[in-house]
């Protein structure tokens, strides 16, 4: 799912803070944390969600911001129940670091962004797992009686837009789906 994705879903009552240009961030998953450096439990991709326990003044916020960029996290919605307004050190720390930054309503519990990442990515996650196994029975219902190479770009070219072709030792096209291979590039290739 996109960052972009959760502003468009109103029952999280997400304000996004900083960072437009970066809204269409994938987020692979969800962590709450208050930890000053999370950075061992980060693998990438995350919508970071935090009460601000970690903030003890203006100078924590660079700092923590630095460690979640460079983890590689989608962005951070910090929760606005504990301090009311998020701290404009953090919002400036955001935006040096190009992290997208949400403010969660204080009536918004972060089980409730939880769950609706988790909904979301799941469901991506099995669509990519529908898809998979269809291109696994495409292949194996092309069956081993004539199927060749052809099954296997045909699928290339129309589930993920690529083009390939199978050439010999000296360049000439054996198989291919859709155009054949431009000139004297088969040789070039082999």
């Amino acid at each position: 799912m996109r960052l972009r994705a959760l502003l468009e879903t109103e029952a999280l009552g997400l304000r996004l803070l900083g960072g437009e240009d970066e809204l269409d961030r994938t987020v692979r998953g969800v962590m709450t944390t208050d930890l000053r450096d999370p950075s061992r439990y980060l693998s990438g991709g995350e919508l970071v969600l935090t009460g601000l326990a970690w903030r003890r003044d203006a100078s924590d916020s660079e700092p923590f911001v630095r460690i979640l960029a460079g983890a590689g996290v989608a962005g951070l919605a910090a929760g606005e129940a504990e301090l009311g307004d998020i701290p404009a050190d953090l919002v400036e720390a955001c935006l040096q670091h190009r992290l997208p930054l949400f403010a969660v309503h204080e009536t918004v519990a972060f089980a409730t962004i939880t769950e609706h990442v988790v909904r979301q990515v799941s469901g991506e996650r099995a669509g990519d797992l529908a898809a998979v196994v269809d291109r696994h029975r495409r292949l194996m219902t092309s069956g081993p009686a004539g199927g060749g190479p052809e099954v296997v770009l045909d699928l290339l070219t129309s589930d993920l837009d690529l083009r390939a072709w199978v050439l010999s030792p000296t360049g000439r096209q054996i198989a291919g789906a859709g155009a054949p291979l431009p000139g004297a590039l088969g040789a070039a290739l082999a």
